[in-house]
């Protein structure tokens, strides 16, 4: 199979559909999800490339249109611990969103990535405009506690 255009635009339609397969977009209406959708902006980013840094203050929101995420933190002895791997449909960077405080890990790219970006004020806009969305980020946020924690007591 021909590998996609990276680098090609989307048109609206395309950003719809893949924003109503979020799991944070998925329960709210068309109409909604297009008025998200015009405030995303289209990010490529290579193989290896960091999207954030462990320390560093997060301002967006990333949903992964084509690519794998590995989510890693480092130790104090330069050592990567890998947290998890996200790939198509998930989405990233909102631990950051809303206490405008330091990622507590950082985000490379496995391979070419595709993504759909909005930013902090637009995502605290939408919060308030569309009450939902703040109860998707906290299922979200909840079900991502209960996978770690399923994680780290199986380790």
């Amino acid at each position: 199979m021909p590998e996609q255009n990276q680098s090609a635009t989307m048109i609206p339609l395309e950003k719809v559909i893949i924003l109503s397969k979020v799991a944070l977009f998925s329960m709210l209406k068309t109409e909604t999800i297009q008025t998200i959708s015009k405030m995303t902006s289209e990010k490529n980013y290579s193989d290896g490339e960091l999207l954030f840094s462990q320390g560093k203050t997060g301002h967006s929101l990333f949903i992964i249109v084509s690519g794998k995420v590995v989510i890693f933190r480092t130790t104090e002895t330069g050592k990567e611990k890998h947290i998890t791997t996200l790939k198509e449909n998930d989405f990233l960077g909102e631990l950051s969103l809303f206490d405008a405080k330091i990622h507590t890990a950082s985000a490379r790219c496995l391979e070419q990535s595709k993504f759909l970006v909005i930013g902090r004020d637009d995502i605290e806009g939408l919060v308030y405009q569309h009450p939902k969305i703040a109860l998707s980020f906290l299922k979200a946020l909840i079900s991502r506690m209960r996978g770690m924690i399923i994680r780290q007591t199986q380790e």
